[in-house]
């Protein structure tokens, strides 16, 4: 093996080599053939897909004598130079280190002399979002005016910081990740010209890793081969870099679709006792999950992962309803925001795992489990169901609580559907709830699960599910959550005006 790292050695020596951005390639290559060179072009896209390195190949082959088509030789007098950073007609700067305007003041001050041994003078200036102001300014009188001489490339991954009116005086070209198809492709190619073993379900994981980054796949396999002794697993790649495998993603997922509470909170502290980092698990999940909704909807996306693994992603998102899919990553996307603050860094993962187990409990079997429920839902079709609580509620609120009750047990569902209007991500703690009897104007809410309850106790959440419950049912209630464990089955008589009061002053009663 040559002893240049693996993204050095592997560059592009000219557009035939380069994978991808087909776009670009076309338009540069047509240029050059034409010999119609611009005098300044703006390449921007993420990191390591191949901006400075077609920046150069461009470079290069608008200066080669040999070129065949537009392919420069990369022999010649000219290339060899431009090829070992040698040639006074190719200058490099970055922007990130030479922000000032002095900088540039330099290189106009280059300018001004003609060619050396090339026909163009080539000015490759990388992430120039990072030039001060004075030192745009500068740059823009050059680029109004520039010598005949004269090509610039600028190079950024952040369009947004380039001033509008340096973007208008170039040639734009936006450069896209690489696919995790053909990154793998190009890190397999590597690797056994490499002579190393490797699987594809470990070149999948560093592809994953790279992130539609051509330099930081190779720089990733570079890590791995200098680690590795033997065959290089998708195990092992996990392993050194505290990656997440696709399959250990895929797991979690069915353990969440299946509703195990207990095996996924079990499953996120194996990962946290096994070293793993939570926050990149997170994410990954995250991805994964953005990748089963795509699937979910039909969107035609090349993952670049094996048929197995894809096969996998569409079936769960088959098992899925769209509106718990949404629901989940909703609950996972909070889990990452809170994640990083957190004194125990498992709890939000662990709090989201319980949170989605529970997405598709039978609500009408906890139901009937209380004797407090009178379930009269066969006596009120689903269709009038809802006019005729509007119609009975005045005659059972204040004479009744059981009556009141059975106007609640049977507009739940209606209630739950409502709320969605509201804020949809209250429905997924109360689909836990049982109405468990009303006492005055409180309806006592029982929930297994404390995480829950003290959702519904959030005094602006406890507004909207009193305010749905009066405009479905005509019930002007107060929601008070309970835990399961603390409801005997029955509900204890309070004075209203005493209660009112201990609110306020934050007393109790003494016994």
């Amino acid at each position: 093996m040559s002893n240049l790292v693996l993204y050095r050695k592997y560059r592009p020596l000219n557009f035939a080599q380069v994978v991808n951005q087909e776009h670009i390639k076309t338009t540069l290559s047509n240029a050059v053939a034409n010999n119609r060179v611009g005098h300044a072009y703006l390449f921007t896209g993420p990191r390591g897909v191949g901006k400075t390195t077609l920046a150069r190949i461009f470079a290069r082959a608008i200066n080669c004598k040999n070129r065949k088509a537009s392919e420069p030789c990369n022999e010649c007098a000219t290339c060899k130079p431009f090829l070992d950073g040698t040639s006074l007609d190719l200058l490099e700067i970055d922007a990130a280190s030479h922000t000032g305007v002095e900088n540039v003041r330099e290189l106009i001050d280059h300018l001004q002399f003609s060619p050396t041994a090339a026909t163009f003078k080539v000015i490759i200036i990388d992430e120039v979002h990072m030039l001060s102001k004075a030192a745009f300014n500068a740059l823009l009188k050059t680029l109004e005016e520039p010598p005949a001489h004269a090509v610039f490339i600028l190079a950024t991954t952040e369009i947004n910081k380039v001033p509008v009116t340096i973007i208008s005086r170039t040639q734009r070209f936006d450069f896209k990740k690489v696919s995790i198809a053909d990154l793998a492709k190009l890190l397999k190619f590597v690797a056994h010209d490499n002579k190393i073993e490797i699987t594809d379900g470990a070149l999948m994981e560093i592809a994953a890793a790279a992130d539609g980054s051509f330099r930081d796949g190779l720089s990733l396999l570079d890590q791995v081969i200098n680690y590795s002794d033997g065959k290089v697993t998708e195990e092992f790649v996990e392993q050194v870099f505290g990656l997440t495998g696709v399959v250990t993603l895929s797991q979690f997922l069915d353990l969440i679709i299946q509703n195990k509470t207990q095996e996924a909170v079990e499953f996120i502290s194996k990962l946290s006792f096994g070293g793993r980092d939570l926050y990149q698990f997170e994410k990954d999940f995250l991805e994964y999950l953005r990748k089963v909704l795509l699937r979910k909807i039909g969107v035609a996306a090349e993952f670049g992962f094996t048929k197995d693994v894809e096969g996998n992603i569409k079936q769960q998102a088959d098992s899925l309803t769209q509106v718990r899919l949404l629901e989940i990553i909703r609950i996972f996307q909070k889990a990452e925001t809170e994640i990083k603050w957190a004194t125990i860094q498992s709890l939000p993962l662990e709090l989201a795992a319980v949170e989605a187990t529970q997405e598709e409990e039978d609500l009408t079997t906890t139901a009937s489990s209380s004797n407090e429920v009178v379930t009269t839902k066969q006596s009120i079709p689903t269709t009038d169901r809802h006019a005729t609580a509007k119609l009975d509620a005045d005659q059972t609120v204040a004479r009744d609580g059981s009556s009141g009750l059975s106007v609640i047990t049977n507009a739940w569902p209606q209630i739950l559907e409502k709320i969605k209007d509201y804020n949809h991500s209250l429905v997924s703690s109360l689909k836990l709830a049982q109405p468990g009897g009303i006492t005055g104007k409180e309806l006592v809410l029982i929930f297994p699960y404390k995480f829950h309850a003290d959702v519904i106790e959030a005094r602006k959440n406890r507004i909207i599910v009193d305010q749905v419950i009066e405009e479905v049912t005509g019930l002007k209630l107060m929601v008070k959550p309970i835990l399961q464990k603390d409801f005997n089955g029955t509900i204890e008589k309070k004075d209203e005006l005493v209660e009112s009061a201990l609110k306020i002053l934050g007393g109790e009663v003494e016994q």
